[in-house]
């Protein structure tokens, strides 16, 4: 008799265990996905504040910030005379809500990293690989605005592909000798 209450005790342990662990609430300013282990997601978008269940042995919640995220992105870019340009990229990114599942598969949880470093370094390297050196950090001040508008556009146009909204009028861009002192 006392191997079978130990037994269901253990069961009923077990099994409220499992319970309480497969609730999973999603933060505040973001929204959910639940993730199973092979990399497939559920195919619903979970609010902030709701209680989620998900298994936690195959499946794990993943909260993706809903609230616009500031991104700083430096890298240097060969420029048309052959030199190194460094690039500093300031932008505001956010994720359209309906599109959270798409956009986590790209470029995951850090979306906004993960957008800079695929796509929009592509966009940076085109443009200024078709200026000169001189152009870009000595350049007048119209020619460095010209040149950060056509960088800006592009990179709302990529926004807007992979459903992304981007503050344009926050987006700073910056061209620095790398070698010189700041």
């Amino acid at each position: 008799e006392n191997l079978k209450n130990l037994g269901r005790c253990v069961g009923g342990i077990s099994f409220f265990s499992l319970a309480l662990l497969s609730m999973k609430r999603i933060a505040p300013g973001h929204v959910g996905l639940i993730e199973d282990r092979t990399g497939n997601l559920r195919p619903y978008v979970y609010d902030d504040g709701q209680l989620v269940l998900a298994i936690p042995i195959w499946q794990r919640c993943i909260n993706i910030r809903l609230i616009p995220v500031k991104k700083r992105f430096i890298k240097e870019y060969k420029t048309k005379d052959g030199k190194d340009v460094e690039v500093r990229l300031l932008c505001r990114l956010q994720p359209k809500v309906h599109w959270v599942p798409e956009i986590y598969l790209k470029f995951g949880k850090d979306y906004g990293r993960g957008f800079l470093e695929q796509e929009a370094s592509i966009d940076i390297a085109e443009v200024v690989k078709k200026h000169t050196f001189e152009e870009l950090v000595r350049g007048s001040e119209e020619t460095v605005d010209a040149i950060a508008e056509e960088i800006s556009l592009r990179i709302c146009d990529a926004c807007a592909f992979h459903k992304l909204k981007i503050a344009k009028e926050e987006t700073a861009i910056v061209f620095l000798d790398p070698e010189g002192d700041e």
